[in-house]
């Protein structure tokens, strides 16, 4: 199992112990015949699709075609789309993709930024609340 999906299990148990409903996609981004995020999760009142990355770096870059894809599938899902990050050292941080810098062909999110808190406790560090 790959870092990747490491990174994602956990972000599920943490979700389901924080008493969101989870669904975890099986297949990676590039993989997949139609898109979808990593991860669907609900609390019962707002709904997010969220594309997750895993890094030990200060800054992780995620493509435009991977957050097109998912700003498509949010929009026919009706859910909001979600950047979630996994910073080693310093756990989880969330970002709408609008907020996040962008270059040419990425989104840029460096360990610095203020993401926004889905969830309160371990494994996610302080941060504005969503």
């Amino acid at each position: 199992m790959g870092k990747g999906s490491r990174a994602e299990r956990e972000l599920v148990n943490i979700f389901w112990d924080s008493g969101f409903a989870v669904m975890r996609s099986p297949a990676s981004g590039s993989g997949r015949k139609h898109p979808q995020p990593d991860v669907l999760v609900s609390d019962g009142e707002n709904i997010f699709g969220i594309e997750t990355k895993s890094t030990s770096s200060d800054v992780v870059y995620v493509s435009k075609d991977e957050i097109r894809e998912l700003k498509k599938f949010c929009r026919k899902f009706g859910c909001e789309p979600i950047i979630g990050v996994r910073f080693d050292w310093k756990g989880w941080v969330f970002f709408r993709p609008n907020k996040c810098e962008q270059t040419e062909n990425s989104y840029k999110i460096s360990k610095d930024m203020v993401g926004w808190e889905l969830i309160e406790g371990e494994g996610f560090c302080k941060q504005e609340t969503l």
